[in-house]
């Protein structure tokens, strides 16, 4: 259209040059018609004055042909510069309009423009690629062609609300389904405006957020997964800020704590629920860590609403923020199951200590019946012989004296035997003190006389002459060497070859412990017996009780059982009472070892 009018107004120029030469024309034509109608001699001024209007009519024609030839080439000059203006203009809007058809096609974002009804009036060709069609196989369809029938109902009402309120952005999360059926989430901003044609549309862009709802999908699974694995561990999680005193805590530590939960919660608080009785000490290790920036861990107990106690434990790692503060991230578990099992275990041990005993004395029975009779035995005699030197004539003062002697010492030696077996059948707690193992060993003598003597079983001993303290509950002491030493005597039954011996030695080894070791020449064990078990049992015979809980109860470190086929030997390690005191000192509770297992070696 612009060239046409560039066309049409050169044209007029052209044509006004045309006229003004023309009426140049006419003007000559004009002046020779005055010639000839004056004739050869015509009146002077008349004559003149045709002249100079035809001069005037030649330079007025000349200087207008001058002027519109100028003011054309000019308005030409415009008219081309315009032209080209025009024309770059409308390259620019060609280009212009190419490139954001480009965008719109292929900008990662899906675009809708659907009218009032629903249907699809332009979608852009990377939003049907997205949803596996092609762009016409969604123009002229209904938008909820790729919405989920479960959420077509909603996607209708946000279109609705979009048209009840022109002009305003609206944003919402939904599910779409792919032509294959795959789902696809997207975030939708849209909009109604209204056309030129008075016709509301609404513009729709959309955003693929699947990864992002994948994993958060994924992220609340793993919170739902960790919760879960909290509450069956009764271990809580928490985060604390040490400069700024901020507390995050998970839902399990709240359920310890007995608070609700919420975003945090203040030290203060806290505090409050710890015991009164461990409030100082709790203080103190939070003070030291938050100065240390260190790693900490300690437990105390807890004081519900309730009067309920709980016992917790927790353990903090130190870490630096981006700030360089001091971070603290760490885990609380409420051990008050286990405080209240260990407590049960305490208690049944003593129980089963105390069974053990009462068990045992069956097995001591004949010897204690031999040990009371043989003293009352004594006594009977010795009184008899008392009262015949005293009935002589005269009486022999100095004999009665002796028997009179022997009597108490046998009554004394009866009255021992008896306080040891009360001792033992009494259900009291362990009472560690400093002992001479030789004198323990020489009471377990003392008991098994009678079993020595009814087996032929001859007994020697071999008893260090000086040998340090040991710290050790005395009758749970003697009943570990006595079943070692019941074990020895029974091993030793089968045997008809040679002589029966049992040997008890006691030393002191190169880590200052003091040891105890019973060896028996009897038939030993079989190559497919389990050495581990029959150590772990202390070679206790089918009618003696295992004497583990003894041993571990008196203060052994180690019980070592070594059996071959002709021998055995059983050592029991006690720590020295320096030994024992120290290890007391520096962990603040005594725990001996437990029982090492038996090796296969014959005994020299």
């Amino acid at each position: 259209m612009l060239p046409m009018m560039r066309n049409q107004t050169i044209k007029s120029w052209r044509s006004a040059e045309q006229w003004l030469l023309g009426s140049m024309v006419l003007a000559l034509a004009m002046a020779a018609f005055i010639w000839l109608v004056l004739g050869p001699a015509p009146a002077a001024p008349a004559y003149l004055t045709a002249i100079v209007l035809l001069i005037v009519s030649l330079l007025a024609s000349l200087i207008m042909m001058l002027r519109v030839g100028t003011t054309r080439r000019q308005m030409e000059a415009v008219l081309h510069g315009r032209a080209r203006a025009e024309q770059h203009a409308i390259e620019a809007l060609r280009h212009s309009e190419a490139q954001w058809k480009e965008v719109f096609e292929h900008n990662p974002v899906m675009y809708f423009m659907v009218d009032a009804a629903g249907t699809v009036l332009s979608v852009n060709t990377f939003g049907a690629a997205q949803l596996g069609y092609s762009v016409s196989e969604l123009l002229g369809q209904s938008v909820l062609k790729v919405f989920p029938a479960e959420e077509q109902r909603v996607a209708q009402s946000n279109v609705a609300i979009c048209l009840e309120n022109i002009g305003q952005t609206h944003s919402w999360e939904i599910c779409k389904v792919r032509k294959d059926g795959s789902s696809l989430w997207v975030r939708e901003n849209a909009k109604a405006v209204r056309r030129l044609d008075n016709q509301l549309i609404v513009l729709i862009a959309c955003e693929d957020v699947t990864e992002r709802k994948q994993a958060e999908n994924a992220l609340r699974q793993s919170e739902m997964y960790q919760a879960e694995a909290q509450r069956l561990s009764h271990t809580g999680s928490f985060g604390w800020g040490a400069g700024s005193g901020e507390i995050i805590w998970s839902e399990e530590t709240f359920r310890i704590f007995g608070f609700d939960k919420a975003p945090s919660i203040k030290f203060a608080t806290v505090m409050q629920r710890v015991h009164p009785d461990d409030r100082a000490r709790v203080q103190r290790t939070i003070d030291c860590a938050s100065s240390d920036g260190k790693d900490f861990a300690h437990g105390y107990r807890l004081l519900m609403p309730d009067g309920a106690v709980k016992h917790v434990y927790a353990t903090a790692h130190a870490v630096t923020d981006a700030s360089g503060g001091v971070e603290f991230v760490g885990a609380v578990t409420d051990v008050t199951a286990r405080k209240q099992a260990e407590v049960e275990l305490h208690e049944a041990q003593t129980n089963l200590a105390h069974v053990t005993r009462v068990t045992a004395l069956g097995e001591m029975a004949a010897s204690i019946a031999h040990e009371v009779n043989q003293p009352l035995a004594a006594v009977v005699t010795n009184a008899a012989a008392c009262l015949r030197w005293l009935d002589r004539e005269p009486a022999n003062l100095k004999e009665a004296r002796g028997t009179v002697q022997s009597i108490v010492k046998d009554g004394n030696r009866a009255g021992e035997v008896i306080q040891r077996v009360r001792a033992l059948a009494n259900k009291t707690a362990d009472q560690k003190a400093p002992l001479h193992i030789d004198e323990v060993v020489n009471e377990v003598i003392s008991l098994v006389q009678h079993e020595l003597l009814s087996h032929r079983v001859a007994l020697r001993l071999e008893l260090a002459p000086v040998l340090p303290l040991v710290l050790a509950d005395r009758i749970q002491l003697q009943q570990v060497i006595l079943n070692l030493v019941i074990n020895a005597i029974e091993a030793m039954q089968p045997v008809k070859d040679r002589p029966r011996e049992l040997v008890i030695r006691t030393r002191q080894d190169e880590a200052s412990q003091v040891l105890v070791t019973v060896s028996d020449c009897g038939v030993g064990v079989a190559g497919s017996t389990n050495l581990r078990s029959l150590a772990a049992c202390a070679f206790s015979a089918s009618s003696v009780s295992p004497c583990n809980s003894s041993a571990s109860s008196c203060g052994s470190s180690a019980l070592r059982a070594t059996r071959s086929t002709s021998s055995s030997r059983s050592s029991l390690a006690l720590p020295s009472r320096s030994s024992a005191t120290a290890a007391s000192n520096c962990s603040g509770v005594f725990a001996p070892a437990s029982f090492v297992s038996a090796s296969r070696r014959p005994v020299r």
